[in-house]
């Protein structure tokens, strides 16, 4: 079976979709893989092109939407070879819904789903108000960000306000402010959600001095068991968004498990270290099925 992969960058930014993994998991299952690079895709009536030159059959191809700016200007690619008769894993254009973390915390809030207390404004006095009525410390967060970029901890008024200022100017975006739990000493889980079921999860650790435990950022990963409770909600959170692949990110709080938030591409290789399974082969083989 020939599988694409379809990722959104050139390819000096393809080791954050895990291509050489599924490179290696495709093969040792006789598959061949073909990258497939968004930039260098072209559309006209009744063509596709890549790279210049007419796009193959594919049996079915990964989406692994790698980027971070505002994502409505990417959703045509998948559009595209949709309509041009390719089955595309990730394709829903709630994929580029997921990558905006203010849309995320609208649609939690429109499904009851369990989250910190959060607002939305678009500057320092907005941001003062919402962290006053929230409580110090908060969280302050960028719509668009990924590996924890764009994501800052505001212990009191004095360290928020030149956050948010920054922020108001960087690009005039709204900014979210957002309920910091302490009693998760600087962990959460990620839940790693295939075709609507959980695949694998892991305890991830912020490293000394910061609180974001991205393991793109040095954080680590450990074994961890699910509550029912937990993998009810990080399979919700999935179908929420209508994604085949989610990594979903929940933190344990006094209240119970708390949705911090979703991604659409979501990295493997930590949680393939820490769990020891094979999750690009997984992948693969739901894309065959599917």
């Amino acid at each position: 079976m020939t599988i694409g992969l379809l990722i959104f960058s050139d390819p000096s930014q393809e080791q954050y979709t895990g291509a050489d993994r599924f490179e290696t998991a495709a093969a040792s299952r006789g598959h061949q893989l073909v990258k497939i690079y968004e930039p260098y895709l072209s559309f006209t009536e009744g063509h596709i092109l890549h790279q210049n030159q007419p796009l193959p059959r594919l049996d079915v191809i990964i989406s692994r939407p790698n980027f971070i700016e505002e994502p409505s200007l990417r959703t045509y690619a998948v559009q595209m070879l949709v309509s041009a008769g390719y089955k595309v894993i990730n394709a829903s254009p709630s994929f580029a819904w997921a990558k905006n973390k203010i849309t995320q915390h609208v649609f939690f809030a429109e499904q009851g789903l369990p989250c910190p207390r959060w607002g939305v404004c678009r500057g320092p006095q907005g941001a003062l108000k919402i962290a006053q009525d929230i409580g110090f410390p908060v969280i302050l967060k960028v719509a668009f960000g990924t590996h924890g970029k764009g994501v800052f901890y505001a212990q009191d008024a004095e360290t928020l306000q030149p956050i948010a200022e920054y922020l108001a100017v960087r690009d005039g975006n709204p900014m979210i402010v957002e309920e910091f739990i302490g009693q998760t000493q600087h962990k959460d889980l990620r839940v790693f959600v295939l075709g609507g079921r959980v695949l694998a999860t892991m305890e991830r650790t912020a490293p000394e001095g910061d609180v974001r435990a991205n393991t793109s950022n040095g954080g680590t990963g450990s074994i961890v068991n699910l509550t029912n409770e937990e993998q009810d909600l990080a399979t919700r959170a999935a179908k929420l968004f209508d994604l085949d692949i989610a990594g979903v990110d929940l933190i344990r709080s006094l209240k119970g498990p708390l949705l911090l938030e979703v991604n659409s591409n979501p990295g493997f290789k930590e949680l393939e270290r820490v769990t020891g399974q094979d999750i690009a082969g997984a992948i693969i083989e739901f894309a065959v099925q599917k």
